[in-house]
């Protein structure tokens, strides 16, 4: 599926962004804690102001994915930082495993 991914039932094109309202209606996370996670680097937003900023759908899966970990696991936003770029980069150790697997085939 090009540019477009499923998450949780629903059809994500990677393409497409949202605004701090809408990612906040999107997450179910309030709108002030999506700043402090944006603080800590959880998510990376393009735009200069709170007013301008503009997230992917990838950035829409790491605020849900942070929110999961603080609540369930209790882990602050410094270390659900590092764990959620720690997880890109296996699932991306991994991808490029697989590519070099095939290739060797």
């Amino acid at each position: 599926m090009d540019n477009r991914m499923v998450h949780e039932g629903i059809l994500l094109d990677e393409t497409i962004t949202y605004t701090l309202k809408e990612i906040t209606f999107l997450s179910d996370i309030d709108e002030t804690i999506i700043i402090e996670m944006v603080e800590y680097g959880i998510a990376e937003p393009l735009g200069s102001t709170h007013e301008k900023w503009v997230f992917n759908s990838q950035a829409l899966l790491r605020l849900k994915k942070a929110m999961r970990l603080h609540r369930d696991l209790h882990i602050n936003w410094p270390g659900i930082s590092l764990a959620l770029d720690l997880m890109q980069e296996r699932d991306e150790l991994r991808t490029l495993l697989k590519i070099m697997q095939k290739n060797n085939e």
